[in-house]
């Protein structure tokens, strides 16, 4: 049996205590109209959501120039570990995201490009690095190694390139080979070890007239 009861006018159901609660229980509530909640927290226990709309907005009824409260977004509750979170952070104009590490972190968009990966330890490509016409510099005189693992070696498919620069001096158990201009051995092309050097490789023609001279 079913029941349906109409009213004219608003209708209203009020407690007396002001810590007294109204409870439906039943297998389903269907609200034909709009629904507006007016408390200050609410809580919904289910499984499954399930939400149509294609745009969900947060912080509504922001009256100030931005996000008054600094950051609005989402946080995945994760037990004894630390929350993640997916949020926009109002004083660096950006998307930022938690991994569960307690740190937001700006998200870069693929627009502007990435501009660091100094918080990855240890990065890795899924293809062909394009340096786009730019150079891979370091900084503070620092070195920059390319050391392949175990047994490989380092492969170049082109010509190398050497500018000229000044002797630089020996260092143990290191040959160094650098450009500078060409002397007696028609190269230019010099090395230095920590015992000896710096000298310059001998070119084919130039060893033999020296080979026919001595």
């Amino acid at each position: 049996m079913s029941t349906h009861k109409r009213v004219n006018g608003d209708y209203a159901i009020s407690t007396v205590g002001a810590s007294d609660n109204v409870s439906i229980t039943t297998h389903t509530v269907t609200i034909t109209g709009n629904l507006n909640v007016a408390g200050t927290q609410t809580t919904v226990n289910s499984t499954d959501t399930d939400i149509a709309d294609r745009l969900i907005v947060l912080n509504k009824g922001e009256s100030g120039a931005g996000v008054t409260g600094n950051i609005s977004g989402i946080q995945l509750d994760r037990g004894s570990s630390t929350d993640a979170r997916l949020a926009y952070v109002e004083s660096v104009d950006k998307w930022n995201i938690d991994q569960g590490n307690g740190t937001l972190t700006p998200i870069v968009s693929s627009a502007s490009g990435l501009t660091t990966v100094v918080d990855d330890t240890s990065p890795q490509l899924g293809g062909d690095l394009d340096i786009n016409s730019n150079s891979i510099v370091s900084t503070s005189n620092g070195n920059i190694a390319i050391a392949p693992n175990g047994s490989g070696i380092t492969i170049i498919n082109s010509a190398i390139k050497l500018s000229e620069e000044s002797d630089p001096s020996g260092e143990a158990n290191v040959t160094k080979l650098y450009a500078k201009e060409a002397g007696s051995g028609g190269t230019g092309l010099y090395f230095v070890t920590d015992t000896f050097g710096p000298d310059e490789l001998v070119s084919k023609s130039k060893a033999i007239v020296y080979g026919i001279i001595f």
